[in-house]
């Protein structure tokens, strides 16, 4: 847009300059020949700045607005442009594993500049599966039997997630860092908090290709792979040093509608600790009724996560995932609705 406008401005610019040097040249009376000098060389020169001013922030905004990846949610949480926004994502999702949950995330974000961001989420489980254990005694208060069985609970607090944001932007590349950090306030008995401190970092690239197919190419490290992708919530939390890796594609269709395709693979650098929501598949089985675990190859994890967000409107997004985890045999799918404060750019 700034080339074709700039394009479009030049021919005025030269023609004015033109006619007041022919104007010059022309013997004329001394009040005749000022008037002319001063509309050539005044006005153009503030005009054109103001015209650069303009454009340079709508470039902005649109550079801004790039290098984001749906796996933290639909575009527009975090503002294109300088200032605050508010979003509520209400989501519901169903695992092989742990079945139904429904959650809120409340998020609220600040943008500094084209360059810096900064958001708070706080995850609430208004509905969730967890795993109880109970003990049975004889009357020497000796235990006897433990059994461990699903059950449902309400309104139980996650782990506050942090996150900074860098985005820088070149004629080749977009790029984005991600630094996150996560607070423990959710319950670790219950496998919704990682009972520390955790933190990631992600490196997010990517390339449009015209205007449909942006590739993208993801590269973080961490002590929670949990915190590298909120859209999905696992059955459980994996604390330890982890490298993630992720590649794929988004597409835009029509009617502002997105659709975007990864594969990625979270590989254990150090002893892993998990802890499980449920008993169910494969993961559950490794842990069987106990949901801890300190192995190294337990943190591993590869598959693939689709998402589509159809913008509902400038304030609403409706968003569907499937994500299909090949080591663990889980398949998790999901919906929501995200409502922002301040409206989704719109794309030209």
């Amino acid at each position: 847009m700034f080339e074709r406008r700039t394009a479009f401005w030049l021919p005025l610019l030269l023609l004015s300059t033109l006619a007041s040097a022919a104007q010059q040249t022309v013997p004329a009376p001394a009040a005749a020949q000022t008037a002319p000098t001063q509309v050539a060389t005044e006005h153009p020169p503030d005009e054109g700045a103001a015209l650069a001013d303009q454009l340079a922030a709508v470039v902005g905004e649109k550079e801004s607005a790039s290098a984001t990846t749906n796996d933290s949610g639909p575009a527009g949480i975090i503002p294109a442009t300088r200032g605050f926004n508010a979003s509520l994502e209400t989501q519901g999702q169903h695992d092989s594993a742990g079945g139904w949950s429904s959650e809120l995330s409340p998020d609220v974000a600040y943008r500094f500049d084209r360059h810096f961001s900064f958001n708070v989420s706080v995850p609430f489980y208004t509905y969730i599966n967890v795993v109880t254990t109970n003990t049975q005694k004889n009357a020497q208060g000796v235990v006897t039997e433990t059994t461990s069985a699903l059950s449902t609970k309400h309104n139980l607090l996650g782990d506050v997630a942090m996150a900074v944001g860098f985005d820088a932007h070149s004629r080749w590349l977009d790029y984005n860092l991600t630094v996150t950090g996560g607070a423990p306030t959710g319950s670790y008995g219950d496998g919704l908090g990682a009972g520390q401190y955790t933190y990631a970092f992600n490196n997010h690239f990517e390339k449009p290709l015209g205007d449909i197919i942006t590739p993208d190419i993801e590269l973080g490290i961490g002590n929670s792979s949990n915190l590298t992708d909120s859209l999905v919530h696992r059955s459980y939390i994996v604390v330890g040093t982890n490298a993630h890796f992720q590649a794929g594609l988004a597409v835009s269709l029509p009617f502002e509608i997105a659709f975007e395709s990864d594969a990625f693979e979270d590989l254990p650098l150090s002893t892993q600790t998990i802890t499980s929501t449920t008993t169910n598949g494969k993961k559950g089985k490794q842990l069987k009724t106990i949901t801890t675990s300190r192995q190294q190859s337990i943190g591993e994890d590869n598959g693939f996560l689709n998402t589509l967000d159809i913008p509902l409107g400038g304030h609403v997004t409706l968003s569907g995932f499937y994500n299909r985890s090949l080591r663990n045999k889980i398949d998790t799918a999901g919906f929501s609705l995200t409502f922002l404060l301040r409206g989704r750019p719109r794309h030209e």
